[in-house]
């Protein structure tokens, strides 16, 4: 049989039929196996769970197939036991099936901590080692000494502690610091972008305060960021000034690029009335 009468024939239609079956069928076929292993399109929105009960999250996660994972729980008189402190991911994120959701819970009791000695350290090392014991820096209480940023005490409050006595844990200690014989100013870092523990503990180690601080109401404060410092960038401080920050949200890498040039310092620029920052 002739080419030309072959392609004319029943014999290759038939074939030609049964291949476009078979491709698409083949087709169908992987495109739904695609669907099963990436779920494509099946986002879950997840809800904002943040102040309410465990429980809830535990149920909505178990009717979306969604998975609950608890990474820390901390004390807080003012929330109720069991919580939610902290998610992740965030609300209001798309998240797909099988997704693990981190969260951190409000404890039904004060989990304590003994307290290290910072003593004779540097300001640097105390904030660090304040932050792994579970602990956080209320504020920097600068005495006179020789030695500028020397740790020479610890207290809650005005009550001194000892090393080894036990605190309840994420207790705000303060810190008393030798000034120096003679102070030499400090850098304000750059803050911007920054979460809040993260920006505190940058101007703590840099024998800083934190001033006046200013939180967005539809942002949850551990979600939210700095998006304005005063004094700026690389201002020359004496040790123990206040930094004031303002937060906000960062949503892009332009926009903090932006940000952080705009909140250079600039000594040609006077704030007559800081009240009003």
């Amino acid at each position: 049989m002739k080419f030309v009468d072959f392609i004319k024939s029943k014999l290759f239609f038939r074939h030609l039929a049964l291949m476009v079956v078979v491709t698409l069928i083949l087709i169908w076929l992987i495109l739904q196996s695609l669907k099963l292993y990436t779920r494509h399109g099946q986002f879950i929105l997840l809800p904002d769970f943040t102040g309410k009960p465990l429980d809830e999250l535990v149920q909505f996660a178990d009717e979306k197939g969604l998975k609950v994972i608890i990474t820390d729980s901390i004390y807080n008189e003012k929330m109720p036991p069991r919580s939610i402190h902290i998610m992740d991911p965030q609300p209001n994120t798309g998240v797909k099936s099988s997704r693990k959701i981190y969260v951190t819970i409000i404890s039904s009791a004060p989990d304590f901590v003994p307290m290290p000695d910072i003593r004779e350290l540097s300001l640097r090392q105390a904030v660090e080692t304040l932050n792994l014991a579970g602990l956080r820096v209320d504020y920097l209480s600068y005495v006179e000494g020789p030695f500028q940023n020397s740790v020479v005490g610890q207290r809650i409050g005005t009550r001194s502690l000892r090393p080894g006595e036990l605190v309840p844990r994420n207790s705000k200690i303060v810190i008393i610091v030798e000034k120096g014989e003679i102070p030499m100013p400090v850098a304000v870092p750059d803050v911007i972008g920054l979460y809040p523990n993260d920006a505190y503990n940058s101007l703590f180690r840099s024998g800083l305060n934190i001033g006046k601080i200013s939180f967005p109401e539809n942002i949850p404060r551990d979600s939210a960021q700095v998006i304005r410092q005063y004094p700026g960038i690389g201002a020359q401080l004496p040790v123990g000034s206040n930094v004031n920050l303002v937060f906000g949200q960062v949503k892009s890498s332009k926009q903090l690029q932006i940000l952080r040039q705009n909140n250079l310092y600039n000594d040609s620029i006077v704030v007559e009335n800081e009240e009003e920052f």
